[in-house]
């Protein structure tokens, strides 16, 4: 049986496996993968591999899951993450055919979304829709996310917004035309068009978009501000849900903000979270500069003043040393210290009690950051939608105690860090050879090209991006969960009031 061949016969196995509900199937599934898996696959059938492992791991879940509260801890979920993850990483994932490359990356779209990731989901199938920008799944499914998104915001004028388009995409997969990949049950369709139709009954959808005007404000006074905001724009790097729906300047600004929150009647001053949160916003915007900084000015012809009479050595490895450079370095240490920071202000704001030397990002949802002690009982089926998406966004990191992780370049970005922070890391021009640079770091250090780096600093500052618009709704969550059966004369909500960009010098 040819690679082809025994590939086709295992997904039509695991296809089987789910609609029977046949735990030996699914035993028989993960079997032949492994046998398929040790033969001399090219990188597109290796591609294939991880995603039909992950459709193996869903056929898993869905034949072992158990009537009850949905539970934080999936690992069957997790694993089933990580091989979707590992087919797109792929490089033979640009080897496959565009339908197959749909399927993969609608399908890692809808488990991130099952897990309160929405605002990830929802790029990932902006990207399917790239691809074939008719695909009936990606375009259901995006619906879906968006409504996530719009009942998760705090906002009126983004949840409108954003139903507005989660209803076009809905109804978008009844258009003629429309590309379903299988032979989907009707009630798939009817579901998505009536999930689109109970919008357009709830909303005066005409009027929302006749007064949404994504080009009402501009980019800003200078060239330069207008040339930063374009590009932040188009990678979708503003702290705005209006962002991951449109690249225009309406979404042109970092307007996410904290809930007034709830405080004890004899608390004194203001919560210190506030200005974590406050830091944490400024830390992100720097960090973003500095990355636009980094690619706008490596591409330029001229020497930084600063990078003048500065004498280095020319170690003969196409070394990347220039401002430029140092500022791609500044981005993505901020990005990753944002992370961190996460964990420090969920463990503040939630009253875990986690000992500050064992607060992480990763370990702060389990008791005294500790895995092996299990989740923190409040979290194990807790109703907080976009917390859920933060809990499971941590996963996608790396941590000496917590070495399992469902995105497949975690170690990877955790050994730069650490190199970048400790050691030796070595960038080299985008374009040069790293074989011999790696001999020239020895055991001290590692090497990575500048694209390769810059590409790995943009996910880092995205993936912060991410956790601090969850970190919001949920705290707007929380808040309103705590405001349903408070007593007025015990608490009260701590009023804010915005600090002035005239006052920033």
């Amino acid at each position: 049986m040819s690679d082809d061949e025994a590939l086709e016969s295992v997904g039509t196995l695991i296809d089987l496996a789910t609609a029977l509900s046949s735990e030996p199937a699914v035993t028989r599934s993960f079997e032949q993968l492994r046998s398929i898996e040790r033969r001399d696959l090219t990188p597109a059938n290796r591609a294939i591999l991880h995603y039909y492992r992950a459709n193996a791991w869903g056929a898993k879940r869905a034949v072992t899951a158990v009537p009850g509260p949905r539970e934080w801890e999936q690992p069957n979920r997790e694993k089933q993450i990580f091989e979707l993850l590992c087919a797109s990483y792929r490089t033979g994932f640009d080897d496959l055919d565009p339908v197959r490359q749909c399927q993969v990356l609608t399908n890692l779209g809808i488990q991130l979304n099952e897990v309160g990731r929405f605002v990830e989901a929802i790029e990932i199938w902006d990207r399917a829709l790239a691809i074939l920008p008719n695909f009936a799944m990606a375009l259901g499914s995006r619906g879906t996310g968006l409504k996530h998104y719009a009942l998760a915001s705090a906002d009126r004028y983004a949840l409108e917004i954003l139903l507005l388009y989660a209803e076009r995409s809905f109804m978008a997969t009844t258009a003629p035309g429309t590309l379903w990949d299988a032979p989907y049950p009707p009630s798939i369709r009817r579901y998505f068009k009536q999930r689109g139709q109970e919008i357009a009954d709830r909303l005066d959808l005409e009027a929302i978009a006749r007064d949404f005007d994504p080009e009402r404000t501009n980019l800003g006074r200078s060239g330069a501000e207008r040339a930063y905001r374009a590009w932040c724009l188009k990678r979708r790097l503003f702290l705005n849900p209006l962002n991951d729906v449109v690249d225009a300047p309406v979404a042109a600004e970092d307007y996410l903000m904290l809930p007034p929150l709830t405080v004890s009647h004899d608390t004194s001053g203001m919560p210190p979270v506030i200005g974590l949160f406050n830091q944490m916003k400024q830390e992100f915007a720097f960090a973003r500069l500095m990355l636009f900084e980094s690619v706008s000015e490596g591409g330029e012809d001229r020497v930084h003043f600063a990078d003048r009479r500065v004498r280095l050595f020319n170690t003969l490895d196409y070394p990347s040393y220039s401002m430029a450079t140092e500022k791609m370095r500044t981005a993505f240490r901020l990005a990753y210290g944002l992370l961190d920071k996460v964990g420090y202000f969920i463990n503040d704001y939630w009253n875990l009690g986690t000992p500050v030397h064992r607060v992480g990002f990763r370990s702060v949802w389990y008791t005294d950051g500790d895995l092996r002690l299990g989740l923190q009982d409040r979290f194990a089926t807790y109703e907080n939608w976009p917390l859920l998406g933060l809990f499971w966004l941590s996963k996608d990191l790396f941590e000496e105690k917590m070495q399992q992780a469902t995105n497949p370049d975690a170690r990877e970005l955790f050994i730069l860090r650490n190199h970048l922070e400790h050691k030796y890391l070595h960038i080299t021009q985008g374009w040069a050879s790293t074989n011999s640079a790696e001999r020239s770091t020895g055991d001290l250090g590692i090497t990575i090209g500048s694209d390769a780096f810059g590409a790995k600093a943009l996910r880092l500052l995205k993936l912060a991006r991410a956790a601090m618009i969850y970190l919001a709704l949920a705290v707007h969550r929380e808040e309103r969960l705590k405001s349903d059966g408070r007593e007025p004369t015990i608490v009260m909500q701590m009023p804010l009031t915005h600090f002035e960009d005239r006052w920033k010098r």
